[in-house]
C-alpha cells in the first residue's frame, strides 16, 4: 500500500474520533515518527509503499488512537517551549498555557537580572524547571514530586538536556516547611474539581493520571493555600509566587492570597482565561 493509501486508510478509521484538521495533523506526526519524512518528504514520497514493519507499526497507532490514547502517550514524547519531552502515562502532557507560565517567569527573572534559586511543586514531567534551566542557566532549580514514576520521567527528560536540578520525592500536603529558602516558588498544582471529571474529555480522564489533575469539590484551592504557607518561611525578601491556576478560580485565589498576606496578580493566557498569578508577600 502506498504511503497516499495509507494516509487515507487511516484517516477514514480515525474520522469518528478526530476532526478533520486535528486529524492530518495527528496523521502526519505518526507517519514521521515512522518513516523519519516530514509534511514535504511525505509529499514527495507519496507514491512510495512502505515497509511492512513500518505498515504494522501505524496500525498498532491507529487501533491505540481509536481507544482514546493520546497521541503523545503512543509515541513517547511531547513539545514544549520548542523542545521534545518523554511522557508516559505517570506524568500530564505539557499544555501550551504552561509555556506562557515559563515565559512570565523567565521575564521576571531577566528583569531582577541575578542568579535565582527556583523550586517548581508538583514537576511532572520535568518540563517547567527544565525549561527554566534552559532559559536561565545560572539559575539553581530545585523540583519536588509526591509520585516516584513522575521523578523517574523528570530525570531523563533533565538528562536528554543536560538540565542539572535536584529532585526531590515529597508530599507537599504533607509538609510543614521547607529546609531551603526561595527567590521563586512555582506550580502548577491539581486544580481541577472532582465535579468536572464527566464533562472531561475521555483521553485525559481514561489516561492523563488523576492525582495530577483533580481536587477535592469542597478544597479546590487546597494545594495554593498550602503553597502559599509554605512561602511564608520559604520565600526569600521579595520572593515571588508563580501559579497556573484554572480558568474559573482567578477571583478565589487572588482573594485568597491577600487574606494570606500577599499582593497577587492575575494574568490571562493568549485565549483570554485566567490562567496564571503572581504573588510575593506584603511588606
Amino acid at each position: 500500500m502506498s504511503l497516499q493509501d495509507t494516509k487515507q486508510a487511516m484517516k477514514h478509521q480515525l474520522s469518528n474520533v478526530y476532526d478533520a484538521l486535528e486529524l492530518n495533523s495527528i496523521v502526519n506526526i505518526l507517519i514521521e515518527e515512522v518513516t523519519g519524512w516530514d509534511a514535504l518528504h511525505q509529499n514527495i514520497h507519496k507514491n512510495d509503499a512502505l515497509e511492512q514493519t513500518q505498515s504494522e507499526l501505524l496500525t498498532q497507532y491507529t487501533e491505540q488512537l481509536l481507544t482514546g490514547k493520546p497521541l503523545q502517550y503512543i509515541i513517547g514524547k511531547a513539545w514544549f517551549m520548542g523542545h521534545a519531552y518523554f511522557v508516559n502515562e505517570s506524568v500530564l502532557i505539557p499544555r501550551p498555557e504552561t509555556e506562557e507560565l515559563v515565559e512570565w517567569i523567565s521575564e521576571y527573572a531577566h528583569i531582577v537580572n541575578k542568579p535565582l534559586s527556583i523550586l517548581d511543586i508538583g514537576t511532572g514531567s520535568g518540563c517547567i524547571p527544565i525549561a527554566l534551566k534552559l532559559a536561565l542557566p545560572n539559575a539553581s532549580i530545585t523540583a519536588i514530586d509526591i509520585s516516584k514514576e513522575a521523578l523517574a520521567v523528570a530525570q531523563q527528560n533533565a538528562a536528554t538536556y543536560n538540565a542539572n536540578i535536584e529532585w526531590i520525592e515529597l508530599d507537599i500536603l504533607q509538609t510543614k516547611h521547607l529546609k531551603d529558602q526561595y527567590d521563586i516558588i512555582v506550580s502548577n498544582p491539581p486544580y481541577i474539581p472532582l465535579r468536572e471529571k464527566p464533562n472531561m474529555q475521555s483521553q485525559v480522564i481514561d489516561h492523563e493520571p488523576a492525582i495530577a489533575l483533580f481536587v477535592p469539590d469542597q478544597y479546590p484551592l487546597i494545594f495554593y493555600s498550602k503553597i502559599a504557607h509554605i512561602g511564608k518561611s520559604a520565600l526569600k525578601p521579595n520572593g515571588q509566587l508563580f501559579f497556573e491556576i484554572h480558568y474559573d478560580q482567578g477571583e478565589a485565589i487572588m482573594a485568597l492570597l491577600n487574606e494570606m498576606g500577599y499582593h497577587a496578580e492575575l494574568r490571562q493566557d493568549i485565549y483570554g482565561k485566567d490562567r496564571m498569578v503572581r504573588a510575593s508577600l506584603k511588606n
